[in-house]
């Protein structure tokens, strides 16, 4: 069975597929800085998305993204932005990718 870092590892690189077959840009794949991560980071046009991925092995979730969770990104996505000036003028975006077995993936454009 495939362990949950690698399930994880797999729906970013399904999610990123979907996103490039959808002609946006990936700017950075598991992006660190010291306030958090961000999975994903694609801009289309002049608007800059962080996108979080969740997989799950069932279809039952409790809490896809807690209030902390969702804190953390948004801290992490200011501070890129601070570091890289030239999405500056960009309008930003919050996606949240859901990835289940068995089924197509969920994308919810401006999740938060």
């Amino acid at each position: 069975m495939i362990s949950c870092y690698n399930l994880g590892i797999l729906a970013e690189w399904l999610i990123i597929a979907r996103y490039c077959i959808r002609l946006y840009c990936l700017i950075a794949h598991r992006m660190r800085n010291s306030a958090g991560e961000i999975d994903i980071i694609c801009t289309k046009g002049q608007i800059i998305i962080f996108i979080e991925v969740k997989a799950r092995r069932s279809n039952f979730d409790d809490t896809i993204c807690s209030h902390n969770q969702i804190a953390r990104i948004r801290k992490a996505a200011e501070l890129y932005l601070y570091h890289n000036k030239q999405y500056s003028n960009f309008n930003v975006r919050f996606d949240l990718a859901i990835v289940r077995p068995m089924q197509f993936p969920l994308i919810i454009e401006n999740a938060w």
